[in-house]
């Protein structure tokens, strides 16, 4: 059998055998790079030896703003005869941009790529590749369950944690500012000279992130503390299925207050941090996203797990072009415990995923809100203001 399809769809087979499938998951092959409203989506199915075709077959699709189930129609065709394997064909009913995902919705199946049509130009020119193959079984398909996080689904330089200006006013305290910077870099260019070498390592970041404190109704509105956290990561996608995460992150990273003396405050830390995702036919989702940690050196301030413990229990939900509500739980191993609850909506087009001007509200309470004070508790903090990133 003769196969002609573009560069990207070789890159979205790839894909297909490459991510989390299992030799008992179902396998979706997709014949069509692009996707439209309106325009059919041709996809190959292969259920596994042991189960039966149900009734109806349903696709996610989802990009950073926008997803949907669909539902798959059977072409009618078996192709190579085969009862393992089926043609569907699907209508998209969303406009979507850049990079989209796809998979089956409540069967365990691999995850692919497509490619929203404005995201490229109708008229470029696709070279072809051809695949023979004599007629193909059903594949026996023996990758990993973790795989390797996909290249190029964000620039190399994104946002990590929210940036924000943020005002607020205390009882113990006259007005205060807040404010973050925060972002991420991808040390290896997949197209680069390291990362085709070996693509392991277009998965590894470099972070840094800088909280302040102002006190801006004080005498000469001093700064209470800042924290400088620099830090490395590896992150790579989960097969999704069941309960696994659908991403995993391992990390080193510090944090200071580049005082000196008694006012010294530092920490390095190592961590997990798994994330698991669900999404709503409303273009909404739902992660958690545990920060699980260990001190690594603790010496300025040597009891900061009984008021910080080993776990950041954060949770997010909302989408990406309307409010997002994101939770942090802290407690510490003596039962101090810690709050922050975040809210922003977007108030002009996003830049990229997760960029853009978006009014936000932050709500704090607990201890710790600055490296410096990690052990006193403080009056709960209601601070509003701008975030360019969240």
């Amino acid at each position: 059998m003769m196969i002609q399809i573009s560069r990207m769809a070789v890159t979205l087979a790839a894909i297909v055998f490459c991510t989390n499938a299992h030799a008992a998951d179902w396998l979706v092959i997709s014949k069509t790079t692009d996707i439209e409203p309106g325009q059919p989506l041709l996809l190959e199915i292969v259920r596994p030896e042991d189960a039966d075709w149900p009734e109806t077959l349903q696709l996610r699709l989802r990009d950073d703003a926008a997803s949907e189930d669909i539902v798959l129609q059977q072409s009618g065709e078996v192709p190579d005869n085969n009862p393992h394997r089926r043609s569907y064909r699907a209508l998209a009913g969303k406009h979507y941009s850049g990079v989209v995902t796809a998979n089956l919705v409540d069967l365990p199946s691999n995850r692919f790529l497509l490619m929203a049509a404005n995201g490229r130009s109708r008229h470029e020119e696709v070279e072809t590749a051809v695949i023979y193959c004599e007629p193909c079984p059903p594949p026996e398909v023996h990758a990993p369950t973790i795989v390797l996080a996909k290249p190029g689904e964000q620039p190399a330089l994104a946002a990590h944690e929210a940036s924000y200006f943020l005002i607020g006013n205390t009882s113990d305290r006259d007005t205060d500012a807040r404010f973050q910077i925060s972002f991420k870099y991808r040390l290896f260019d997949p197209e680069g000279i390291f990362g085709r070498y070996s693509p392991l390592l277009s998965n590894l970041y470099f972070t840094y992130t800088q909280t302040s404190l102002w006190d801006m109704g004080e005498d000469s509105s001093p700064f209470r503390d800042t924290s400088y956290r620099p830090g490395l990561f590896y992150e790579w996608a989960g097969n999704g299925s069941r309960f696994m995460p659908d991403e995993w992150r391992i990390g080193l990273e510090h944090e200071s207050n580049g005082r000196s003396d008694e006012d010294s405050r530092s920490v390095d830390i190592a961590y997990l941090k798994p994330a698991w995702h669900y999404d709503f036919a409303d273009g909404k989702r739902l992660s958690f996203m545990p920060k699980i940690y260990h001190y690594l050196d603790k010496s300025d301030n040597r009891d900061i797990q009984r008021y910080r413990g080993y776990v950041d229990w954060i949770a997010r939900y909302g989408r990406e072009d309307g409010l997002v509500v994101e939770g942090l739980y802290r407690q510490g191993t003596a039962d101090h415990v810690t709050g922050q609850i975040d809210l922003s909506y977007p108030i002009s087009e996003k830049i990229f995923a997760r960029t853009g001007s978006f009014v936000h509200l932050q709500l704090f309470s607990g201890y710790g809100e600055t490296l410096l004070e990690y052990d006193r508790k403080r009056d709960s903090q209601i601070r509003l203001g701008i975030s360019i990133s969240r």
